[in-house]
């Protein structure tokens, strides 16, 4: 007693879709890194609601924007922040932007990309893009960091002079998470 021809055809067709399925390995991205950490164990938030303006051409610190957190005796943290904000960039020449970065004791966090993250853009250039207000956030980290204080802060500037950079209802988020 031999397979029958439905038996046949079940069987080249499980064999077909099986082979249709392909896995393919994940491949890392070589510039991307991983972090991970267990309980959030400190948060603290700074917010202004102020209209301020900058136009400097290098980082300068966002007036308020900073706080201290520290890593107690013995441990090891992730810190992670936040920054959010109403945002304007405008005049200069077109296509220029405006960028910020956060310092978590005195480093640029991850991912440090400088000037290279924009923030914001004047879109077309010229004045006229004043008053297009949107929000805008990043999220940065640094760690495994060891015992001691850290100030986490903001910093902002524009690409080009003649940029105006205006951030407004902002708020900066930091947690501390234990690692094991």
């Amino acid at each position: 007693m031999g397979i029958s021809r439905k038996t046949w055809l079940l069987i080249a067709f499980l064999t077909a879709i099986a082979a249709a399925i392909v896995v393919v390995p994940a491949v890392a991205d070589p510039a991307a890194t991983t972090k991970s950490g267990g309980a959030i164990t400190a948060v603290k938030v700074v917010r202004e609601t102020d209209a301020q303006t900058t136009s400097s051409a290098t980082f300068v610190d966002l007036p308020g924007a900073s706080t201290t957190i520290t890593v107690p005796s013995g441990e090891k943290a992730l810190i992670l922040a936040r920054f959010s904000a109403e945002s304007d960039c405008y005049g200069g020449a077109a296509n220029d932007w405006c960028s910020v970065r956060i310092l978590i004791g005195g480093s640029e966090a991850a991912p440090a990309s400088g000037t290279d993250f924009a923030f914001d853009s004047n879109e077309d250039g010229g004045a006229a893009s004043q008053g297009n207000w949107e929000s805008h956030s990043m999220d940065r980290s640094r760690g495994a960091l060891g015992e001691g204080t850290y100030t986490v802060k903001v910093q902002w500037m524009t690409v080009d002079t003649g940029v105006t950079f205006r951030l407004d209802d902002w708020s900066l988020t930091v947690e501390r998470v234990k690692k094991s």
